[in-house]
């Protein structure tokens, strides 16, 4: 029963007893004074006096009655409110002893938790740790890598040189392989002219044959006609007919021998035209000059060739160099994301921390609960605690968290803030 059920009862039982009194002196005041007052010999303000008691007594008699009869308490139900009052005391009381029993048993359940924190960060060091060995002899492999293609690059920086160098010298070569066949040509024409122009100078010295040829037939004739003149001369003309006769036979062979030289000549001049005719030959020497024309493309297409695959060497030795280079700076960039073990254990030390705070916490409530009127059970709220965590965070993401968990993403504790701290691990 609260106090204002108990009041409007107080009031409804004065205001009761206040009309009962009101009309019951109304009623019997005259019978009271005239009739009781002599009857027991007393005066009137003494027996109004003893009315009033007598009164209050009814008054307090019907009271207790009434709430017999309405509350089954004498006292407006007051008592059986206490009795309720106890036994929910007593109800609460068994229930703060049992919630402090709880709350002395959740420092355990936080050690369990806290254990197995450490064992998460015991197996996360470890997993770091073998993590950055291995990542270290990777390392080791990137660096032999590293060395043997710098030493393959410088390598092949000097075979290209050296490749460059020949391929400028075989350039120079079939470039004087191609004046070659251009000089080879020329005077192969050149000597085609001049065995041409030979053939037909011997051939020319056939008009000089003829012409002797026909000095010895007049020769002959003047020989024959001198002998008919000296034979007409009879014996005078004897020597001079043996002269004649000698002029005449000298013709003769002299003929015999115009004709000798001359099949000889014409002889000679077949043989030339025959045996440098092939090789004088337009078609033999386009021949030749396609041949050496074909080999000199060659030469050149396997320099160009070879060349092209030096350029794909060191385009291939550049690729791996990169390759290579951006691999170490991956292991570089790997072996620096390792430290999230760090960042872990912090965080997990600070969540430890932050448990066996509330251990403490969850004690002094307990404390309370069982002995509230202890003087020495008192306890720090936890806003001040959840500030004191704050101020000990080491990370901009730890505080982020902080804000986003207690519904305050833009707010920040000044003091917290007030000096930046270096994350360093």
């Amino acid at each position: 029963m609260d106090a204002t059920v108990f009041q409007r009862r107080s009031l409804m039982m004065m205001a009761a007893i206040a009309v009962g009194a009101g009309v019951s002196v109304f009623a019997l005041n005259e019978w009271f004074n005239g009739t009781v007052l002599p009857l027991l010999g007393v005066s009137q303000p003494f027996g109004n006096a003893i009315g009033s008691v007598l009164l209050v007594i009814a008054a307090y008699v019907g009271i207790s009655l009434v709430s017999l009869a309405v509350f089954r308490d004498p006292s407006f139900g007051q008592r059986v409110r206490l009795a309720e009052l106890a036994s929910h005391r007593e109800q609460e009381s068994a229930v703060a002893g049992e919630v402090a029993r709880e709350l002395r048993e959740v420092p355990a359940y936080s050690q369990v938790m806290r254990k197995q924190l450490d064992s998460v960060v015991e197996q996360t060091e470890k997993a770091a740790f073998d993590i950055s060995e291995r990542l270290q002899t990777i390392d080791s492999v990137v660096g032999r890598l590293n060395a043997f293609v710098a030493a393959r690059s410088d390598e092949q920086a000097e075979m290209a040189h050296d490749s460059e160098t020949r391929i400028a010298r075989n350039q120079q070569i079939i470039g004087q392989m191609q004046g070659y066949i251009d000089s080879r040509i020329r005077e192969a024409l050149a000597d085609q002219e001049r065995v041409a122009q030979v053939v037909a100078e011997a051939r020319s010295l056939e008009s000089l044959t003829k012409l002797i040829k026909d000095i010895a037939a007049q020769t002959n004739l003047l020989a024959l006609n001198a002998a008919i003149e000296a034979a007409r001369a009879g014996e005078a003309g004897r020597g001079f007919a043996v002269v004649a006769d000698e002029v005449r036979k000298l013709s003769a062979e002299t003929e015999k021998a115009v004709l000798s030289i001359n099949q000889g000549i014409l002889g000679v001049a077949s043989t030339i035209e025959t045996q440098l005719q092939q090789k004088l030959s337009t078609t033999d020497l386009e021949t030749e000059r396609a041949a050496l024309g074909q080999f000199a493309e060659q030469l050149a297409e396997l320099g160009r060739s070879y060349e092209d695959i030096l350029h794909t060497q060191s385009s291939a030795m550049e690729t791996v160099r990169a390759s290579s280079e951006e691999l170490g700076a991956m292991f570089m960039d790997a072996l620096a994301s390792v430290q999230f073990q760090d960042v872990t254990r912090q965080q997990i030390e600070h969540t430890g921390d932050a448990l066996r705070r509330l251990d403490e916490h969850l004690g002094i409530l307990a404390t309370r609960l069982e002995h509230g009127d202890q003087p020495g059970a008192t306890y720090t709220p936890m806003a001040l605690h959840l500030d004191e965590i704050y101020a000990r965070y080491v990370m901009e993401q730890q505080r982020a968290t902080h804000h986003d968990a207690v519904g305050r993403p833009g707010a920040a504790v000044a003091a917290g803030d007030a000096g930046a701290r270096i994350e360093l691990f």
